[in-house]
């Protein structure tokens, strides 16, 4: 096995153990209350599960890749989008930078807000989507977060100074 599919697995393997983790961290909070309604731990149960069957899944898909057979020539793959690794890479690091700015913007202007700010961040800047449809995508995730925090487990999300969708 090449060092690069270990390490591959090494993540993977490390995934699945994390995410195994916060399942059962999770269930200390309560998946359910009194009353068959939602516990504080199910959010955090149900990711984790999930999270461990998909990293779970990545690592056998890993081990069970053969290796080719001699090795070829170095060549510069591209995905769908015609980008190259280099360019995956930067779009990564321009997400993650995002997401910072967006955790730093939640005291001000509330989670909802730095939410749908990143979503339409992301979509037009990163995605190169047209206005029109990168404000939809962040409409529609911005109103998914407010129905499934707020209104369905009863979750104030929060405000900021703004105090729009939860408590300022």
């Amino acid at each position: 096995m090449s060092r690069r599919r270990q390490g591959e697995a090494a993540v993977w393997a490390g995934l699945t153990l994390l995410a195994a983790a916060m399942a059962t961290g999770a269930l200390g909070y309560g998946v359910t209350k009194e009353g068959g309604q939602i516990g504080p731990g199910f959010l955090p149960f149900v990711a984790g599960v999930l999270l461990a069957v998909l990293a779970g899944t990545a690592l056998a898909g890993t081990l069970r890749r053969t290796e080719p057979e001699e090795a070829a020539p170095a060549r510069t793959e591209s995905d769908e989008q015609g980008r190259t690794e280099p360019q995956r890479v930067r779009i990564l690091w321009t997400v993650f930078a995002m997401l910072l700015g967006a955790l730093l913007l939640v005291p001000v202007t509330g989670f909802l807000v730095a939410f749908g700010l990143l979503v339409f961040a992301v979509s037009a800047f990163v995605e190169r989507r047209r206005p029109v449809p990168a404000l939809t995508v962040s409409a529609v995730a911005v109103l998914a977060i407010y129905a499934i925090f707020v209104l369905f487990l009863g979750v104030p999300l929060p405000g900021g100074l703004l105090g729009i969708g939860g408590e300022s």
